[in-house]
């Protein structure tokens, strides 16, 4: 905003575009809290208005937007009448999970909760090493395994996450799977993440 400061015009352009991209990231952190990260089912009636406070903040609820019989912690894809666990490239778990993991950016403080991201990081370890076993090696070959690294550092486990990310063959963060994640970012990613002893302390200070 400096470079415009004496333009007025240019000046009032650059704060429309910083605004429309806060307004535009806003929405799809709404969207993603309601209808891709999944928490848990709705009450015993399907009341799909249910909401829970989030552990770390009081003013951002958590919308279960789902039925009890929907058991999976994303949605992969959504249709007009029907949220599918799967993608139209990939039919395999880790795949639903990573997909709604990336980009590894500072936004993923405000769309990934900690408290889901400990509840997902178990399955979706399992569910990369499935992929590992069954497919060839997919999901490190294919940057899912850089997706595994950030989500255990969003879960608290820093050091354990920057262990993982340094295991991961340098050649992969230059593929086309490394979905742009170059390991000096995910570094960053995983530096910047609260760990496991500062979110027990927020929660504690609340």
């Amino acid at each position: 905003m400096e470079a415009f400061a004496e333009d007025d015009e240019k000046l009032q352009s650059a704060r429309l575009v910083r605004n429309l991209g806060e307004f535009l990231t806003s929405m799809e952190v709404e969207a993603t809290n309601r209808f891709w990260h999944v928490w848990g089912a709705n009450d015993n009636d399907g009341d799909n208005s249910t909401t829970v406070s989030w552990p770390h903040t009081k003013s951002d609820p958590h919308v279960n937007t789902y039925p009890s019989k929907y058991s999976k912690y994303v949605v992969g894809m959504m249709h007009e009448t029907m949220a599918s666990f799967q993608t139209w490239f990939s039919g395999l778990d880790v795949v639903s999970y990573g997909i709604q993991l990336i980009p590894l950016t500072s936004v993923a403080e405000r769309r990934d909760d900690p408290e889901w991201a400990k509840l997902l990081y178990p399955i979706y370890d399992e569910s990369c090493e499935a992929a590992d076993e069954g497919s060839d090696g997919f999901c490190e070959k294919n940057g899912w395994s850089i997706v595994r690294a950030g989500l255990l550092a969003e879960a608290g486990e820093r050091e354990d996450a920057l262990e993982l990310a340094l295991e991961i063959p340098e050649k992969v963060f230059i593929s086309e799977g490394g979905d742009g994640n170059s390991l000096t970012n995910t570094i960053w990613f995983i530096a910047t993440r609260k760990d496991s002893s500062a979110s027990a302390s927020d929660k504690k200070d609340d």
